[in-house]
Order: C-alpha cells, then sequence, then structure tokens
C-alpha cells in the first residue's frame, strides 16, 4: 500500500543539525503493528511516527510512535514533528494531539512548535543497582554527580546532573554495562541561564540527538528546584554533530517544550500489508 511519507527535521532552524523524524500519513486499519514496527528498524531513526484520524472526539489527529526496539507512549520531537507535518504549512494556534498517553496540546507561536510537557508519572531515586549501572557505564565519578532522579510522563528518565559542561561532555559511554537504562544527564550552561543535555539509550546503545521527552521532565525537575528559570534555552547534541536548540517555557504552571522544525523529504512509501 501506497502512503504519503515525509522526513521532519526537529529542534534545529538547520535542516541537517536535529533529530530527524519519519512520518507516514495513512488510515489506522491500513497497518499492522508489526508492520509499524518494521518499519521503525528499517529507517533506524529514534523514531518513526504514523499519523492516523483521530478516534477521541477533541483531538485533531492521532499518532502512533515507534523507536527500532519498542512502541512509546509519548515522545517529544515525534510530537512537534508529527504536528508540524500534519499542519503541512497551515496556521493554527492550538493543535490537539492524540497519543497513548492522551490528547497533548501543542502551541504554534510563530515558527515555532510547543508541546504541553504531560504530567510526571514516575518520581523516584535511583536504586543500589542503577546507580552502579550509572557508574560504571559512565565512568562518572561520585564527585561529579551532584544530583539524580528518576522521572517519567511515558518514557522512563534516569536523569543525572553533573558538576560541569566540560564533565558532560568528556563522558564516552560503554553501552554494555548501561542494561536497559534511559540516562538523561545535564549540566547547567556557564555562559547564561540554560541546560546542556546529553541522552543515552542504553537499549539501543545510542545517544539521542534531540530529545523532547527527556528536555521536559529536565525542566519539570529543575525549575521546581529553582536551579532553573521559568523560561531557558537548552542545548542537545553536540557530541553527535546535532547542534539542537530547545525553548523552556512555563505559563500557568505548565510546562512547554518547543523548538523549529523543517520539512527535508516529501513523498510516497511503499509498505506491505497483512
Amino acid at each position: 500500500m501506497k502512503s504519503r511519507f515525509e522526513q521532519i527535521n526537529v529542534f534545529a532552524t538547520h535542516s541537517l543539525k536535529g533529530n530527524p523524524l519519519a512520518v507516514v500519513h495513512c488510515q489506522e486499519e491500513d497497518y499492522s503493528t508489526e508492520t509499524m514496527q518494521a518499519l521503525a528498524r528499517w529507517t533506524q531513526l529514534s523514531e518513526t511516527v504514523f499519523i492516523t484520524p483521530a478516534t477521541e472526539g477533541d483531538a485533531d489527529y492521532k499518532v502512533r510512535i515507534f523507536t527500532p526496539a519498542e512502541e512509546l507512549p509519548f515522545a517529544g520531537h515525534p510530537t512537534l514533528g508529527a504536528c508540524h507535518s500534519w499542519l503541512n504549512g497551515r496556521k493554527q494556534a492550538v493543535v490537539h494531539q492524540q497519543s497513548a498517553m492522551g490528547i497533548v496540546e501543542i502551541r504554534q507561536e510563530g515558527n515555532q512548535l510547543f508541546f504541553e510537557a504531560p504530567p510526571l508519572v514516575v518520581q523516584r531515586p535511583f536504586s543500589t543497582v542503577e546507580q552502579q549501572q550509572l557508574i560504571a557505564s559512565t565512568g562518572l565519578l561520585p564527585e561529579a554527580i551532584t544530583a539524580t532522579k528518576v522521572l517519567s510522563n511515558g518514557p522512563v528518565w534516569h536523569c543525572v546532573k553533573v558538576d560541569s559542561v566540560e564533565t558532560l561532555l568528556s563522558i564516552t559511554p560503554d553501552y554494555s554495562a548501561m542494561g536497559d537504562l534511559k540516562l538523561g544527564l545535564c549540566s547547567l550552561n556557564p555562559e547564561g541561564e540554560g541546560l546542556v543535555v546529553r541522552a543515552l539509550v542504553g537499549v539501543e546503545a545510542t545517544e539521542d540527538p534531540v530529545t523532547g521527552s527527556l528536555q521536559a521532565v529536565l525542566a519539570q525537575w529543575l525549575i521546581e528546584t529553582g536551579e532553573l528559570p521559568e523560561q531557558y534555552h537548552a542545548q542537545q547534541g553536540a557530541c553527535v554533530g546535532a547542534e539542537g536548540e530547545i525553548t523552556i517555557k512555563k505559563r500557568d504552571g505548565k510546562i512547554y517544550v518547543g523548538g523549529h522544525s523543517t520539512r527535508v523529504i516529501s513523498g510516497d512509501i511503499t509498505l506491505p500489508t497483512d
């Protein structure tokens, strides 16, 4: 079956410096979950999204989000990239995107899209085993780790604040020791108010270029502790050549995560039906 296919670059103004996303526009019954997962493995991008008509009345459309290894209930850069693709150049101040996490609100402000961060569903300390995995997989000295917390808004992130950007960027991950942890490593940016971030995904043995879900939980954590202001800019992806740029805003008690998106590839894709 032939479907509309696009590749959208998210969280960068340069079309080759953000996080690419594959987007397929289809009907919900067109492809099986197995075919969707197979395409995500084939693209080898951090996520592939299928856009289908909404099944809840308040939503504009529905998404299913896949990594090469699994389906996710929510993820940040697919949320913005799918919205950019669905809008297709149209202006709409507020968009409601249906996902497995429920309805996500997306706001269009100028040339940027912002999603409302879903509420945290997990907030807990690292276990002893997780702390050991962190040390073994990053080589961080205990004194370089200033705070840790396990946070989830769908994906579960093991969040780690380190003492400097230099320490953060010097980490060479050992994915074999990471297990299934998703490590969200960050440091306050000394060059102004903001954050520098790295996302290391153990099960996929890869560093994600720019990660909206992680940026959301870090904002919810560090704004609440007073370590970051209610509006700031974050950088991610320097170690993999991505140069991602993220804007965080807190409004009316809600965290919004945003950035620029660009259509890079547009055409059709032919996939098997079951």
